[in-house]
């Protein structure tokens, strides 16, 4: 009898602890919903997860397709990632036609998820280059991230209306942000010209347009140089007293090394695809404001 009792009670008492843990996970359970982002966002650049991340505050959880360090000229997300944006409620693209991934992935992430709500962030931005060759580097303006965070703000209120008021304040305390640093670079940095700025990718025609530089890459139409290409580079840069060849963190920087070497200055990395983005838009400001 005693041993039957023994395991009565023991019985009794796992019991007990089970249903303790059901109510206990039950209780738990509203408030770890109310905690989760309600919003999923996928977006194709590092550089893009800030904004979304500012103007949601909070109410926003983000996917960049394509990681720091990587190329988006050529990168390919995996399977698992793709899986996951999927299951976005909105994605970003920077716009049409300007990197095959996106085209790929917003028809791709459409056939698996008929719900997904896509907003090109680059609607209203002057495109430099040509209809068959669109400069894709828009975020390297920060006039242009300005209408970014317009579009951004517009797409988050389009699929969470409920919190339209909260998305518009955000999105007007970032683009002040925006501004004041616009106003810094073109005020401070570049009061004095500093010359020809050499640069090896052909990523800064907007940078150079906001703020009437002369930016001269080594890189042509995303072709390599050729000897001669190279050896009147060379001599430009000796001319124009150039003593740095900026290398973005993508790349190889060997070609940036032998022209650093022909003309006795050094090189320096900067990246455009880094997250945290005034930040790093300031960095690159400094760095070519002191080149």
């Amino acid at each position: 009898m005693i041993p039957s009792l023994i395991r009565f009670r023991t019985c009794l008492l796992l019991i007990m602890i089970g249903l303790t843990l059901l109510l206990s996970a039950g209780c738990l359970a509203p408030g770890q919903d109310e905690e989760k982002p309600a919003i999923l966002v996928a977006v194709t650049i590092p550089p893009q997860e800030e904004m979304v991340r500012e103007i949601g505050d909070g109410r926003v959880d983000v996917i960049v397709l394509i990681p720091p360090g990587s190329d988006p000229h050529t990168y390919e997300p995996s399977p698992g990632l793709v899986a996951r944006a999927s299951g976005a409620d909105l994605y970003l693209p920077l716009g049409s036609g300007l990197f095959p991934v996106e085209d790929v992935m917003a028809g791709r992430l459409r056939a698996m998820n008929p719900d997904l709500a896509v907003t090109a962030v680059s609607s209203g931005v002057e495109v430099l280059g040509s209809g068959d060759r669109p400069d894709p580097h828009i975020w390297l303006s920060l006039k242009n991230a300005r209408i970014m965070a317009e579009n951004t703000r517009d797409a988050l209120v389009a699929v969470d209306p409920d919190n339209e008021d909260m998305y518009r304040a955000n999105a007007d305390r970032y683009s002040a942000r925006i501004d004041d640093l616009d106003k810094k670079i073109s005020g401070n940095l570049f009061r004095n010209d500093p010359g020809m700025i050499l640069v090896t990718h052909q990523a800064w025609g907007y940078f150079a347009r906001d703020y009437g530089l002369s930016i001269v890459s080594i890189e042509q139409d995303g072709k390599e140089p050729t000897a001669r290409d190279l050896e009147r580079l060379i001599t430009l840069a000796r001319a124009e007293g150039v003593a740095v060849v900026f290398a973005e963190a993508q790349e190889n920087r060997r070609e940036a090394q032998a022209v650093a070497d022909e003309i006795g200055g050094r090189v320096e990395v900067i990246d455009p695809l880094a997250p945290g983005y005034l930040a790093n838009m300031e960095r690159i400001a400094t760095a070519f404001a002191g080149s």
